[in-house]
């Protein structure tokens, strides 16, 4: 085995507006659960982050709001991150997933068909692009 190899993702970290409104929305629509209080990082940074994890899939993601951040939504046509997408085990969950984003008044894509995986799409509270993924192919 390559000594140049991972075994997983450790986190990703997010930039958001406002952090209590993205907490809420990665809560309720999305199942994550807060993990331990709010810090602030390093003094120099001025960048308070609540971490959350999936229980489900174990997933971890840190919420950033830094006090000098730009304030715009995010957007997926400049240089960086364009979306995140977590998998799903078969079309019965993707079909709920459909749901229970309709259920939180979510707005998102109809079940697309790309060839090897079906997926929906849809946006959190900053436009970061997020799809529910279904393998169709090995």
């Amino acid at each position: 085995m390559s000594t140049t190899t991972f075994s997983g993702i450790a986190h990703v970290a997010l930039v958001v507006r406002d952090m209590t409104t993205s907490v809420h929305f990665y809560e309720d629509v999305l199942a994550f659960e807060r993990v331990g209080e709010v810090t602030e990082g390093p003094p120099s940074e001025g960048h308070p982050r609540r971490l959350m994890r999936h229980p489900g899939s174990g997933m971890t993601l840190g919420i950033h709001e830094p006090h000098r951040r730009s304030g715009d939504r995010f957007d997926p046509q400049r240089t960086g991150l364009d979306h995140l997408a977590v998998t799903v085990p078969d079309r019965a969950t993707l079909d709920a997933w459909s749901t229970r984003l309709d259920e939180h008044g979510v707005e998102h894509s109809p079940t697309r068909d790309a060839g090897y995986a079906e997926f929906v799409s849809f946006c959190d509270p900053d436009g970061i692009a997020w799809e529910i993924w279904l393998p169709t192919q090995g």
